[in-house]
């Protein structure tokens, strides 16, 4: 399966924050075998996110997943984009305004915020492309989406970290791991690093290259780090299997003929 992640937020492109939450859902995605073949960011602009939505679906992945700009102010029109880019109009859901009038009473009787209203504001964050389901915010208050076609599954999930995560470990990763599982694409990957003692990428490559070329579902990527007396290279090697076991044996063969080469030299 191939994936793929857009993270909305001016305040990426500006630097004043760091996308933890594409690197996070990419190691999650490639450790349940998912191949994720695009990262992008886009500004807070609805012509530009729905662009780039757009260009993203036409890739063709099998799972596209937005971070952020699911939220109650002005600038957050991540849902928006979606339903321009599907073609397809905005509606209130009326289980995604439930999720929203219980999670601020949940507030209130906390004493978090000063009253359980639904505001034009805090209605706005019910608002979904036709057809979509809401995902359950178990940390905030913006629900998250999910669209599910034959071919393809589409989330938006919270740009606020612990938002995200939680959304996705409770209803993203279950579904995703079923699909894989449907689709007879479940795989388990396996990896360990290698010191090589190899102070230069461009010959410890070579040998890499010789040594694994021929090793079917193995990925070795050698560490760059800077030139020096002190440099000692190390070599990341990623093993894939069907089973842990097939990944285990992968994995060992690769190791063990890197190290051979290695005293080779």
């Amino acid at each position: 399966m191939r994936g793929a992640i857009v993270a909305v937020g001016r305040e990426i492109l500006t630097g004043k924050t760091l996308d933890t939450n594409s690197h996070w859902l990419a190691g999650e995605l490639t450790a349940m075998g998912i191949r994720v073949v695009r990262i992008s960011v886009v500004d807070d602009v609805i012509e530009e996110a729905t662009q780039e939505i757009s260009y993203v679906l036409s890739m063709g992945p099998a799972l596209l997943l937005t971070t952020g700009g699911l939220g109650p102010t002005r600038d957050d029109l991540t849902l928006r984009a979606w339903a321009r880019a599907l073609r397809r109009r905005m509606e209130l859901h009326v289980q995604a305004l439930e999720i929203v009038k219980s999670r601020y009473q949940e507030l209130y009787r906390q004493g978090f915020v000063d009253t359980p209203e639904i505001t034009p504001e805090r209605e706005k964050m019910a608002w979904m492309p036709q057809g979509a389901v809401p995902l359950f915010n178990t940390v905030g208050t913006a629900p998250g989406m999910l669209i599910q076609e034959e071919n393809r599954i589409l989330a938006a999930l919270p740009g606020v970290p612990k938002e995200m995560k939680a959304m996705f470990e409770g209803a993203l990763s279950p579904l995703l791991a079923e699909r894989l599982k449907e689709r007879g694409e479940e795989r388990v990957m396996l990896e360990e690093v290698i010191h090589t003692g190899f102070k230069d990428e461009s010959l410890l490559g070579a040998l890499v290259n010789r040594a694994l070329g021929g090793i079917e579902g193995v990925y070795p990527k050698t560490l760059a780090t800077h030139f020096g007396p002190d440099v000692d290279l190390a070599v990341r090697i990623e093993a894939w299997g069907k089973s842990e076991r097939e990944a285990k044996e992968k994995l060992k063969e690769a190791v063990e003929a890197l190290r051979g080469a290695l005293r080779e030299g």
